[in-house]
């Protein structure tokens, strides 16, 4: 059966994010080395991909709150991962930055305030918590960072351990791309003219910055048959650190 009767299950996509994940840190971990500028073109694709998992995730679960901290652990292991081991081993020409999980934490966080005002089952005084929560924390994030005062520690908590929009990986844009996935996930004509949208955006802000081909992400989200195919739980939670470390490492021990 070819692919385009049969589609592509959430377990297809999710290997075909992590598939093009590769390329992109590949191209971040060896720029110097001359690896070309499409392996991290391939990458931007990557972002949308796991985005849309995400809502059908939030969708799916059993537990919501659950699946939320899962990925609150995973920012905190990866936010400490990628905090110790450049400080054993130091990479003057490569920066851990990659906070995937924090988006993906944000992103799911927009879908809960969102449901709470406007879903079937309504909790607004959550909502209403969560939502000072997702507004108010890049403001003390931008205070704690500027005061002259505050305890190292404090400022590396804010920085490092409470995602904000501001500082996790896509920022503002990422999250509402979440949240329209969300919105749209039972009129998919939406949820793809949002994706456009959003890279049509990014491209007009700047033309030069390769995130704008995360429009081609559509090819594949289009071809999602709705179903959940093999299931790898944490497949995912594993890899991504994982895979980052190890190429952090043959990048530092192997060509520096």
């Amino acid at each position: 059966m070819s692919i385009l009767k049969r589609g592509f299950t959430s377990f297809d996509l999710k290997l075909i994010g992590i598939s093009l994940m590769v390329f992109d840190h590949v191209h971040q971990m060896f720029y110097f080395e001359g690896i070309p500028l499409w392996f991290t073109m391939l990458g931007r694709l990557v972002a949308p991909i796991f985005l849309f998992l995400s809502a059908e995730g939030f969708h799916y679960t059993r537990n919501r709150k659950k699946y939320m901290l899962n990925l609150l652990i995973g920012f905190w292991i990866c936010q400490v991962l990628f905090m110790v081991i450049p400080g054993i081993l130091p990479n003057p020409k490569v920066e851990l930055i990659n906070t995937i999980f924090g988006t993906l934490f944000l992103g799911l966080c927009a879908m809960w305030v969102y449901d709470g005002f406007f879903g079937k089952v309504k909790y607004i005084g959550k909502a209403v918590l969560g939502l000072l929560f997702l507004v108010v924390t890049p403001f003390v994030t931008l205070f704690v960072m500027a005061s002259q005062d505050m305890p190292f520690i404090i400022k590396q908590i804010f920085i490092f351990f409470i995602p904000n929009v501001i500082t996790v990986e896509g920022g503002p844009i990422f999250i509402l791309l979440a949240l329209l996935f969300h919105i749209f996930r039972e009129k998919k004509l939406g949820a793809y003219l949002a994706l456009a949208l959003v890279s049509l955006f990014i491209f007009i802000s700047n033309p030069h910055q390769e995130q704008w081909m995360m429009v081609f992400s559509l090819i594949p989200i289009i071809l999602y048959n709705g179903q959940e195919g093999k299931k790898e739980k944490w497949l995912f939670y594993i890899f991504y650190p994982l895979h980052i470390l190890v190429l952090y490492l043959v990048s530092t021990l192997f060509f520096l």
